[in-house]
C-alpha cells in the first residue's frame, strides 16, 4: 500500500486510477485542503467537517461510499519536576474502497513507528493498515499509565515518610486527568462493541480476517480500560492513605501536648497549695531545707512517679518522644 504524507492531486488520481490503493497521512491539514480531499474521494461533507473542526468523540459514522472512524490515542509527556502525564490524542479515520485517510493535529507515540511497520511489512489490504494502525494507538495508553502507576507508588513512599499538601493535591491533578483518559477508553470501547459492523460491511472488510481484527482492537481496548480503572483506584488509595498520615500525626501531636498537659497539672495544684497563705506554712516553710523538701521534692516525685506510670502503661515511647519529637513512624499497610 502506498502511503502519502502530503496530499498530492495528481498522485492521488493516478493511484485510483490504476485500482490501487493507498493510505495518505494528513498532519493538522488546512480547511481547503480537507475540503479537496473530500471531494477527490467523494467523503460526506459532514465528515470533512467533522475534521476540520476536530474535538469529536469517538464513533464511527457511515456513509453511502465511506465510513468516518474517530479514534484516541495518547501522549505520554514528562515533566521536569518527575511529574508524568497521559494526554489524549485525536486521530480521524476517512475509509473508502481505495483509500484510508487519516488526519492527526498531535502525533500520538506510535505515530512513526505504525508507519515503519506497514512499509516494512508490505502490506496492501484495507483491514490489515487499520488494524495495525488502531492497534498501535491503542498500545500507546499502556505506558503512560505504567509511568503513573510507577508515580503514585513513589507518592505514597513520600507520603509514609512526611505526608504534604503537593503530594495531595499532585494525587488529585492525576485522578483528574485520568477520569479525562477514562471517558475517552470506555466511549472508545462501547463504539467498538456496538458499531464495528459497520466497517465490516466496506469493501476490504467482508472477510472474517477483518472481524477478527477489529475483536481484537476491542479486546486490546478494553484491557487498558481496565488499566485505568486500576491506576484510578490506587490513586484513591493514595490519597486515603495521605488523610490517615495526616490524621496519625496529628494524633500525635495531641498526644505529645496531652502528656506534657498530664505532667504540669499536678504541679500546677502543688506550686498552687503551697502558695496559699497559711500560718502554718508561713511559719515553717521558711529554711532552705524546708524549701528543697517541700518545694522542690514533691515536684520532683511527682514527676518521676508520673514518668514511671506512663512508662509501665505503655501509653509513650520515650525514645520516640525525646528522640524524634513525637514524630509518626507508620507502616505501609
Amino acid at each position: 500500500m502506498e502511503i502519502l504524507e502530503t496530499f498530492d492531486a495528481d498522485l492521488m488520481r493516478s493511484l485510483m486510477q490504476r485500482g490501487e490503493r493507498f493510505w495518505l497521512r494528513l498532519h493538522v491539514p488546512k480547511p481547503e485542503v480537507m475540503e479537496q480531499v473530500g471531494e477527490l474521494l467523494h467523503l460526506d461533507h459532514l465528515a470533512v467537517e467533522d475534521s476540520i473542526e476536530f474535538g469529536q468523540r469517538p464513533k464511527i459514522d457511515d456513509y453511502p461510499d465511506s465510513a468516518l472512524l474517530v479514534f484516541y490515542g495518547a501522549r505520554t509527556v514528562h515533566h521536569p519536576d518527575g511529574a508524568t502525564a497521559l494526554v489524549p490524542t485525536e486521530v480521524h479515520f476517512h475509509i473508502t474502497a481505495q483509500a484510508i485517510v487519516s488526519v492527526r493535529r498531535h502525533n500520538p507515540d506510535s505515530s512513526q513507528d505504525v508507519r515503519r511497520r506497514v512499509q516494512l511489512d508490505d502490506i496492501d489490504t484495507a483491514e490489515e493498515v487499520l488494524y495495525r494502525v488502531l492497534d498501535s494507538l491503542a498500545s500507546t495508553f499502556a505506558p503512560g499509565l505504567q509511568a503513573i502507576d510507577d508515580e503514585v507508588d513513589a507518592l505514597e513512599d513520600r507520603i509514609l515518610d512526611d505526608p504534604e499538601t503537593d503530594q495531595r493535591m499532585r494525587l488529585l491533578a492525576i485522578k483528574h486527568s485520568l477520569l479525562a483518559v477514562r471517558q475517552v477508553i470506555s466511549a472508545q470501547r462501547d463504539v467498538l462493541a456496538g458499531r464495528r459492523e459497520v466497517l465490516e460491511t466496506l469493501p476490504g472488510f467482508s472477510d472474517s480476517d477483518g472481524r477478527e481484527s477489529l475483536r481484537d482492537i476491542y479486546d486490546r481496548v478494553a484491557i487498558v480500560s481496565q488499566q485505568v480503572d486500576n491506576v484510578r483506584e490506587s490513586v484513591s488509595n493514595a490519597l486515603d492513605l495521605y488523610v490517615s498520615a495526616v490524621a496519625n500525626e496529628l494524633n500525635q501531636i495531641i498526644k505529645v501536648l496531652t502528656i506534657v498537659a498530664t505532667f504540669f497539672l499536678p504541679l500546677t495544684f502543688v506550686t498552687g497549695f503551697f502558695g496559699q497563705n497559711f500560718g502554718w506554712m508561713i511559719r515553717h516553710v521558711a529554711s532552705p531545707g524546708a524549701f528543697a523538701l517541700l518545694g522542690l521534692g514533691i515536684n520532683v516525685m511527682v514527676v518521676v512517679g508520673l514518668w514511671t506510670w506512663l512508662s509501665r502503661a505503655g501509653y509513650v515511647d520515650w525514645h520516640e518522644f525525646l528522640g524524634r519529637g513525637g514524630r509518626r513512624t507508620a507502616k505501609r499497610p
